[in-house]
């Protein structure tokens, strides 16, 4: 009889777009040890709704014009396994001006 182990990570919303949607700026969530930022991703749709669903995710996977950072590393591979403690960044692209 296995038994599940879990890990925290910390998810931070930027920026107004995530935050209105969310309506919180960061969150720590509890999930199961061997999640991928997939995983993650498909957790937060949940619990936030089919709004932030629809900015996450298209046909193909995750939107391109989303951007994740993972311990300050930029990434577009959703099965990045994810450890304990990690700090996910969820923001879209900034145009200079």
């Amino acid at each position: 009889m296995s038994s599940k182990r879990f890990i925290r990570v910390k998810v931070k919303y930027l920026p107004q777009l995530f935050q209105s949607i969310t309506n919180i700026e960061e969150e720590e969530l509890v999930i199961e040890e061997g999640s991928t930022l997939g995983d993650l991703l498909r957790e937060i749709s949940r619990i936030h709704g089919s709004e932030l669903s629809k900015w996450l995710f298209n046909e193909k996977g995750l939107n391109e014009g989303i951007l994740t950072v993972v311990n300050g590393q930029l990434t577009w591979d959703i099965t990045r396994k994810l450890r304990d403690g990690d700090e996910i960044v969820l923001t879209i692209p900034f145009n200079g001006g």
